[in-house]
């Protein structure tokens, strides 16, 4: 079991709250703005000759570390702004490919990309507004030829957690290339890279992650760089060969010319502590508090996304309310965050058991 006692004393909720918003943004460590502030005083001090150190001996080390938390190669992994930039930045490598599978309520920075470069786009769709049908995925694979298949492993606004082993076996059986979005979930359950069947695997660090805002993570198996060589050059991507810089394509093209060294600092620090507690420790601990909260639902009359069940569901559930609610539950003291009419209810390491029952007694007043 977690010591959320301990959590909560680095991560700390905001004063007189009840923080269920970490779809929207994880809460940050004390020690991550420690270290960050430690770093700009020591940039305003020495200059160039702090950065210079950072970029020969700390970012060689803070890769490693997100490597390992990722269990990538390191000749498989990015460091990226974010998820969106990612996503654009691998568009002109893949588009020799034209058909693909598409959620029609992901994430708009999933989906427009696609639609404005000209893709033959496909679209799936819920039934029940939460579950995504995998045979019916599977289906409209074969019979549209699908060549790209783009979906988010957790849901922005439901919560649905779709199983990406089943998947991934499907994909590279039918040779489709398999593009999942990380943001909703890494950081609230185990994931590697490597045990799974993705291609490219992209990422923002400012939710579940806990890494505040200017760092993402790409992963991308080396068959698919050979097979769609980047068409980027970014930090790392340069040699300097017979006194001429020369170009040497790989996973670092699709770094951006100088990375958030700040921002990386911060993630860094929150990996540490992600790994001190234990990622199994933390997503049984949020699979707890969320069996609590959908078995105390039953005594509400709030209607939820999809089917009353824990199956397929992760670390957040989608209640209907509106901006209504979103306030009435702000002048309670429990932070949530409203999408689409949705209020998304974001459960992870630091909320507590007192957070559930305070949010079910919020609801039913």
């Amino acid at each position: 079991m977690l010591d959320v006692n301990k959590i909560n004393k680095t991560y700390p909720q905001p004063t007189n709250t009840t923080y269920l918003s970490t779809s929207s943004f994880g809460l940050i460590s004390k020690s991550s703005i420690d270290a960050t502030h430690d770093f700009h005083e020591e940039v305003y001090n020495t200059g160039s000759k702090r950065v210079e150190h950072f970029i020969a001996e700390e970012l060689p080390r803070i890769r490693k570390v997100v490597c390992e938390f990722m269990d990538a190669p390191i000749q498989e992994l990015a460091l990226i702004p974010n998820f969106s930039y990612g996503l654009c930045a691998i568009i002109p490598a893949i588009s020799i490919l034209k058909r693909v599978l598409l959620f029609r309520n992901d994430y708009p920075s999933l989906i427009q990309p696609f639609l404005i470069n000209d893709f033959n786009i496909h679209w799936i769709d819920s039934k029940d507004s939460f579950t995504i049908d995998m045979e019916e995925l599977k289906e409209s694979i074969i019979q549209n030829k699908i060549e790209i298949l783009a979906i988010s492993h957790v849901q922005y606004l439901s919560g649905f957690k779709i199983d990406i082993d089943e998947l991934g076996a499907f994909c590279k059986q039918n040779d489709v290339l398999f593009i999942l979005d990380g943001t909703q979930g890494l950081g609230a359950f185990p994931y590697s890279f490597n045990e799974s069947t993705v291609n490219i695997y992209l990422t923002s660090n400012y939710k579940w992650m806990n890494g505040g805002f200017g760092t993402g993570i790409m992963c991308m198996k080396e068959e698919t760089i050979k097979k769609f060589p980047p068409k980027s050059g970014g930090f790392g991507s340069y040699k300097f060969l017979d006194e001429h810089w020369k170009y040497s394509p790989s996973i670092n093209s699709y770094e951006p010319g100088l990375l958030n060294f700040p921002g990386l600092i911060m993630l860094e620090e929150a990996i540490k502590f992600k790994n001190r507690v234990g990622l199994e420790k933390i997503a049984s601990h949020n699979m707890n508090l969320l069996e609590k909260f959908m078995e105390a639902l039953d005594s509400t009359s709030i209607d939820v996304c999809g089917p009353g069940i824990i199956k397929n569901r992760c670390n957040i559930v989608g209640i209907l309310g509106g901006e209504g609610l979103e306030k009435s539950l702000a002048k309670k003291g429990v932070i949530v965050k409203m999408r689409n009419e949705i209020i998304r209810i974001g459960i992870h390491f630091y909320n507590t058991e007192e957070d559930i029952d305070r949010l079910i007694s919020s609801l039913k007043s």
